[in-house]
């Protein structure tokens, strides 16, 4: 029996030597781990401080996409004071912010890149001009209305063109974006029937909106809910028109009855307008004279 308990004291200590051996190589192995993963982090934090990651020429180490308004360097401009910084320290929200602060653009979104070199991508999306904004048909126009009603100046576009199509109105004319798609199916559709390119809508006077398509001249009253119906009768109101196409001031389609026509007044020899001639009914009107197709007469 005492050879039998002294046999087993001897296992006992020798399990725990085991053990023992067994933790300092574990201690010694997470020791070794640890100071690795130190070592790595210095060496990264290293890289990072010591290394150019930094964006040394905007021309090539900022990359704009999905601008087709927007001028490529006004986004490198916007930018410009954080060249030269560390790529790490740079905010990607805060340098959207940035560019988000240029008129012309709505959203952005910035992304860093390390490899192949230090850089920058920046994508954007855009406000999209619709038309030019001027307070007197006299003056040049210095406001550009969006496809979501903002107005932004004119010298945010200096990559295309100003748009064609003119709005005359006051200087603090705000439009949404359901009006200005509202607006914009109204004259496709006077275009569509007249076969004539809208040029300017004068909305100076929101309930006498008048609108130049061509060489005709309509007044089309206020923007309410009768104005589709209203515009509606344009193609059956074109073939009268034809008689009188030159010598028309102007057609009022902002009465729901009829439809008066201002014809141009007849010069005679020195220049001057002769007296106005009041049509008899059912006839053609005299030069200066007026006519009021009613609104039933031969489906107009």
């Amino acid at each position: 029996m005492l050879i039998h308990a002294d046999k087993r004291q001897e296992w006992i200590r020798g399990r725990r030597e085991r053990r023992k051996l067994a933790r300092a190589a574990r201690v010694r192995r997470q020791i070794l781990r640890y100071l690795l993963l130190c070592l790595l982090l210095a060496s990264g934090a290293g890289a990072l401080t010591l290394l150019p990651w930094r964006l040394a020429d905007p021309d090539r180490d900022i990359e704009v996409k999905g601008n087709s308004v927007v001028a490529v360097e006004q986004v490198r401009g916007a930018l410009a004071s954080d060249v030269g910084k560390p790529l790490y320290k740079l905010d990607p929200q805060r340098l959207a912010g940035q560019v988000r602060s240029l008129e012309a653009v709505r959203y952005a979104f910035v992304r860093r890149y390390l490899l192949p070199r230090p850089h920058l991508v920046v994508e954007v999306l855009e406000e999209f001009p619709w038309a030019t904004l001027a307070t007197d048909p006299g003056r040049p126009a210095d406001l550009v209305i969006s496809e979501t009603g903002r107005l932004i100046p004119i010298g945010q576009f200096p990559s295309v063109g100003r748009p064609q199509f003119k709005i005359y109105g006051a200087a603090d004319l705000r439009l949404t974006r359901a009006q200005v798609a509202q607006w914009a199916a109204w004259v496709a559709y006077i275009e569509a029937q007249t076969g004539e390119k809208v040029t300017y809508l004068d909305m100076r006077q929101p309930q006498d909106v008048r609108v130049q398509d061509g060489d005709l001249y309509f007044k089309i009253g206020s923007a309410d809910s009768t104005l589709t119906r209203r515009l509606a009768r344009l193609a059956s109101l074109m073939p009268a028109l034809v008689p009188f196409r030159g010598r028309l001031e102007y057609v009022d389609l902002s009465l729901d009855n009829n439809i008066p026509l201002k014809v141009a007044k007849k010069l005679d020899s020195s220049g001057k307008a002769t007296a106005d001639s009041a049509p008899s009914p059912g006839s053609q009107p005299e030069d200066g004279g007026s006519l009021a197709l009613q609104a039933g007469a031969a489906g107009i």
